[in-house]
């Protein structure tokens, strides 16, 4: 299908709506500006220039290809907005601002790549609007807009990572078109699970709630009443007869037939009932393609299992989850995020001899790249030894080593092979011999 936008025009169309896309994310700071800011004798609201400002950073963008001349053109759109808007006073700088933030936003909206964070951060915004809005009188008025617009703008972040999972997923970088039948599908699921979400916020999960609910009560009021017999009318009440010489008989309880028709018909029932649920389930059983047999059958293993006995060999590992792993894993993860990095690789910190050489060998390669050393970390490390002697002869800083020192680099090498490609732990190091080397190393 082609589009009916010519050729020249298209590329700025496709850019300013992506400068549009960028400035609605930011409508709950617009409006802010707009109440707040803006004095009440204007002849033009200020945010209707938004989009017209980004437009003339997109149509700016060829020839402000550096970022003072971004800057520049930005500060002076700004300029010219506020002054349309009346806005050239003190009050009206923030009105300047974000009309300068707006044209920026065109200015330099065809080099940003990953949108991802701004729609994050977008809908973030629009979160904590919605709650500040609605306490304060002079924006009450706004919360509608700000409702839609926020609705909107969450389709569109939906839209935009669904379509960049979509590009990954089929290593398509952005440079070709993706294939018709798999945009298309893709586009169906999302837009039906746009309705979906958005009959559901105007109230048809209540209704279905409701109907399921009715029909439930319907069904179980029947089954009594096909328990219980049919009802019958209330008797009309007579007027008070006079009182009569002889006692009132009392009612006679049913006799055995009755009893014994009662409970046969609640067997029946029952037994009906029961009918009914073994053919429904033989059916689903026959005709869903094997779902409820893997089921039953799966049900059934869990029934027959038993309990292994403890043994000091286990053949066969069935399930690879454990929770000791998982929450020493989740402390170390913690660990390296809350703590700083000064703090994390420090010499008192390595608890055995492997972490002792480990850590020499590190800082060691660190040395060597603060004196320029490019690290390259597909080498192994005598390769690795190999390439700095290499750089060192190269870039004539090669200097004669001591054969203390020599022989503590060729020390080290050899240590951290057996560090990094064996399980022993190094017994034969004691800790004075690794502090020993450090100091030669001057590390």
């Amino acid at each position: 299908m082609k589009s009916g936008l010519p050729e020249k025009i298209k590329p700025f169309a496709i850019l300013w709506l992506s400068a549009l896309i960028e400035c609605l994310l930011l409508l709950p700071v617009w409006l802010v500006l707009q109440t707040y800011f803006q004095p009440d004798g204007a002849a033009l609201r200020w945010i209707v220039l938004l989009p017209v400002l980004a437009a003339a950073g997109v149509l700016l963008r060829a020839g402000c290809n550096r970022r003072w001349k971004q800057l520049l053109a930005a500060l002076g759109l700004g300029v010219l907005a506020g002054a349309l808007a009346g806005a050239l006073a003190l009050k009206g700088l923030p009105l300047v601002a974000g009309s300068a933030v707006c044209a920026f936003l065109g200015l330099t909206t065809a080099s940003r790549k990953n949108r991802i964070w701004l729609y994050i951060s977008g809908i973030i915004m629009y979160w904590i609007a919605t709650i500040v809005f609605a306490r304060f009188p002079a924006l009450q008025a706004e919360v509608p807009v700000l409702t839609w617009s926020g609705s909107l703008c969450l389709v569109l972040a939906l839209l935009f990572s669904n379509s960049s999972h979509l590009r990954y997923s089929s290593l398509n970088g952005g440079a070709g078109r993706l294939p018709l039948g798999l945009q298309r599908h893709n586009r169906l699921f999302v837009a039906g699970f746009v309705i979906l979400a958005a009959a559901l916020a105007a109230g048809g999960g209540r209704a279905l709630g409701q109907l399921l609910m009715g029909t439930a009560r319907a069904f179980f009021a029947w089954i009594s009443r096909l328990s219980s017999g049919p009802e019958e009318a209330p008797p009309e009440q007579a007027p008070p007869a006079e009182m009569q010489g002889f006692p009132m008989e009392e009612p006679a309880e049913p006799g055995l037939l009755s009893a014994i028709l009662n409970a046969g018909f609640y067997i029946l029932g029952a037994a009906a009932l029961l009918a009914l649920l073994f053919f429904a389930l033989r059916w689903l059983y026959r005709n869903t393609g094997g779902l409820l047999r893997r089921v039953v059958d799966k049900l059934l293993s869990l029934l027959r299992r038993e309990t292994p006995a403890a043994s000091g060999y286990q053949d066969e590992e069935t399930s690879l989850f454990n929770w000791e792993q998982t929450v020493s894993d989740l402390r170390q993860f913690l660990r390296s995020k809350l703590v700083p990095a000064s703090r994390r690789d420090r010499w008192e910190g390595a608890v055995d001899n492997r972490g002792r050489v480990r850590w020499l060998y590190r800082h060691w390669l660190q040395a060597r790249r603060a004196e320029g050393y490019d690290v390259k970390t597909f080498l192994t490390p005598q390769e690795t030894a190999a390439d700095v002697a290499a750089w060192a002869s190269v870039q004539k800083r090669h200097r004669k080593l001591a054969a203390g020192e020599e022989k503590s680099h060729e020390q080290l090498l050899a240590l951290y092979n057996k560090a990094r490609y064996t399980d022993d732990d190094l017994p034969e190091l004691t800790e004075a011999e690794t502090a020993g080397i450090k100091e030669r190393l001057k590390l």
